[in-house]
């Protein structure tokens, strides 16, 4: 028997079955354009929408993301915002005239106009563009402090003891200096007064609790941690932060020179190698280990995340209330929203503290 191959239009081109790795990319790229309305970024709704219309294989580029093999979305490989970082970036050092003036601060382009500079853009600059799909997006959006924080409030106030914090995905470690933030939590400030960075999401609910923070250690840990002390690093950094949020790069730009004064201690390594290593089930008696991470869980391999769910389960288990352990999660958890959860031991029950968007402009204390 005899048949004709299934054809399907998507976006510019004719693809048959052979390309449903292309049929998920423009998903991804569909799919990003409505977080980053919904994230208020219309810049980039635009912009990811336009090219997830309007991408070809003409270029190396067009033709590494349509033919993508892994998981291309925000929880795989977050191939549309790898793309959108060479383009700001480029962008950022006046590498193209025609991109720079789509791009802000000048008028928000129609889509097409600003799908058709970004093509353009990557057929002029094919091999600077290409390497920047080798590289996992780095945002470190420092404004998650602002519900991490009061997470950490909340331990200390149950614990009344100085806490010594570790982060898994950390990146480049700006969220382990959340106490040399200011913030302002329903018209309260809280942190370091003066700082460069201040934090004030929309706050509803009651406050947590009002203990100081003492941290008195701080490391992370990070598969490509981003080094502080190289410019090209931290402008890799800010190309990744949404180029039509101008609050936001000044804040992540102000974090970076708050971490040049005193670089926090990230090492390049896998997260459950890590916290077996850097977790010994027995603390140091008068302290509170506190293992974080923000919007990082859900990129970790399964077999990754059941060792590290393992690991803290034992530290758990053994610690004591002069050494007790928590567990904070600022995670996406089948939801529309990410929530704050706590777990502390002795006792483990989960609590959760808070909800708030991905890019903490709003916070929901429970």
């Amino acid at each position: 028997m005899s048949f004709w191959p299934i054809l399907m239009w998507v976006g510019c081109s004719w693809v048959g079955e052979a390309s449903a790795s292309e049929i998920r990319v423009r998903a991804s790229f569909r799919q990003q354009a409505e977080w980053c309305g919904q994230l208020g970024s219309p810049f980039m709704a635009r912009l990811m929408a336009g090219l997830g219309e309007a991408l070809d294989r003409s270029t190396r580029t067009g033709a590494r993301v349509l033919d993508w093999q892994g998981r291309p979305d925000a929880e795989g490989d977050a191939v549309p915002i790898r793309l959108a970082g060479a383009l700001h970036d480029l962008a950022r050092r006046g590498g193209d005239a025609e991109l720079v003036n789509v791009y802000p601060p000048h008028d928000l382009p129609k889509t097409n106009a600003l799908s058709g500079a970004a093509m353009a853009a990557i057929a002029r600059h094919d091999d600077r563009v290409l390497p920047w799909l080798d590289l996992h997006p780095q945002t470190n959006e420092v404004a998650r402090s602002g519900v991490l924080y009061p997470g950490l409030m909340t331990v200390a106030a149950e614990t009344g003891l100085p806490l010594e914090l570790y982060e898994i995905g950390a990146s480049a470690g700006l969220n382990l200096m959340m106490d040399h933030f200011a913030y302002d939590l329903r018209g309260e400030p809280f942190g370091r007064a003066g700082s460069g960075v201040s934090l004030s999401p929309e706050w509803t609910g009651p406050m947590p609790g009002r203990d100081t923070v003492r941290i008195v250690g701080r490391r992370g840990c990070d598969r490509r941690p981003v080094d502080l002390s190289d410019d090209e690093s931290c402008a890799r950094l800010l190309a990744y932060v949404w180029p039509d949020q101008p609050e936001r790069l000044a804040r992540v730009a102000a974090a970076i020179e708050i971490g040049r004064a005193g670089l926090p201690r990230v090492d390049a390594s896998d997260a459950a190698d890590w916290v077996q290593a850097v977790l010994p089930a027995k603390g140091e008696a008068g302290v509170c280990r506190v293992l974080f991470h923000s919007i990082a869980f859900q990129y970790f391999p399964a077999a990754v995340k059941e060792r590290i769910v393992r690991h803290l389960q034992a530290l758990g288990r053994a610690a004591r209330s002069d050494a007790p352990f928590a567990w904070l999660s600022f995670e996406l958890h089948g939801e529309a929203e990410p929530r704050l959860t706590l777990r502390l031991w002795p006792g483990g029950d989960e609590q959760v503290l808070a909800h708030a968007d991905a890019h903490v402009r709003r916070v929901r204390w429970l």
